[in-house]
């Protein structure tokens, strides 16, 4: 009887390990691996536009001809030259080079600032006379840029990048007035009058230089939105000559031909622009294949 009974679970022990393995057998395959993990690079021709605003630095300022050169005692001197906020409109045409790099070349107006600043030279004409004039005019330049980037990694669509940038600046000066008033000291007898004057354009050619940062955002694969800071260092900027309208039948000194020089024009300037990827993304992408993991 025991080992009839002994023999009956041997043989139900038996056929269960043979069911479970015939179970086993019937299990369905595993699943195909993942899609390989694809990173495009963007690269090629691009085309930019930009618009902003430049807060320019208070430049300094002096006359040619020096006022003061061979009379003795004399001073001249500039009280608060400034310089109010320039309005930005560039174009331009670069390369990506891959991910990390790119360049461009850019052509930039500037316009609508306006410099001003009050000029005091003592002594000038000797016997103690003083002179103080008023000076204002408009400025605006024509900036041409090389720039290169480094584009610093995106996130969630979004590029940081750094970069520098060399040109050359013209810079325009017009529709320069000097109001101004001609005086002497207590100790004379003689009274002051009111003088003035105009002056024609001038310009100048500058180097320039910038430094950047900023980030872009991809609007499409071929289209990037980009707001940007820079630092820009554009030279400095002259009057045409002064043109005297005092009246007087020999010009005050303060009213003869000078010009006045606005100097170490630097600007903060704040962009927002478009560029557009002629080609994008490349051809030739980065392949990362995932690794095979099976589960049962």
């Amino acid at each position: 009887m025991v080992s009839l009974r002994t023999f009956a679970l041997t043989t139900l022990a038996v056929a269960a390990l043979s069911g479970a393995a015939s179970a086993a057998d019937l299990l369905p395959p595993p699943p195909a691996p993942e899609a390989p993990y694809v990173v495009s690079e963007s690269s090629g021709w691009y085309l930019r536009g930009d618009v902003g605003v430049g807060i320019n630095s208070n430049p300094s300022a002096s006359t040619s001809p020096d006022p003061t050169a061979g009379i003795l005692g004399a001073t001249d001197a500039f009280y608060n030259p400034t310089m109010s906020e320039s309005g930005i409109v560039d174009f331009g045409v670069g390369y990506q080079v891959n991910k990390w790099f790119r360049a461009d070349v850019t052509a930039e107006l500037r316009g609508g600032a306006t410099f001003q600043g009050l000029e005091v030279c003592s002594n000038c004409t000797g016997a103690g006379n003083q002179l103080s004039d008023f000076y204002r005019g408009n400025v605006s330049s024509y900036i041409g840029m090389l720039n290169g980037y480094v584009d610093l990694g995106t996130w969630s669509g979004f590029t940081p990048y750094v970069g520098a940038g060399v040109g050359v600046a013209y810079n325009k000066m017009s529709g320069m007035t000097d109001q101004g008033f001609n005086y002497v000291n207590t100790a004379t007898t003689q009274t002051g009058f009111p003088t003035g004057g105009y002056f024609g354009n001038g310009s100048s050619t500058n180097f320039a230089w910038a430094l950047m940062a900023g980030t872009s955002f991809d609007v499409t694969k071929n289209l990037k939105l980009e707001l940007g800071y820079r630092y820009l260092d554009y030279g400095s900027v002259k009057s045409g000559n002064a043109h005297c309208l005092t009246g007087q039948a020999t010009p005050t000194f303060n009213c003869q031909g000078f010009t006045v020089k606005a100097n170490r024009l630097a600007a903060n300037d704040f962009h927002i622009g478009l560029r557009y990827y002629f080609d994008a993304p490349s051809a030739a992408p980065v392949v990362y294949d995932q690794p095979l993991v099976r589960k049962y």
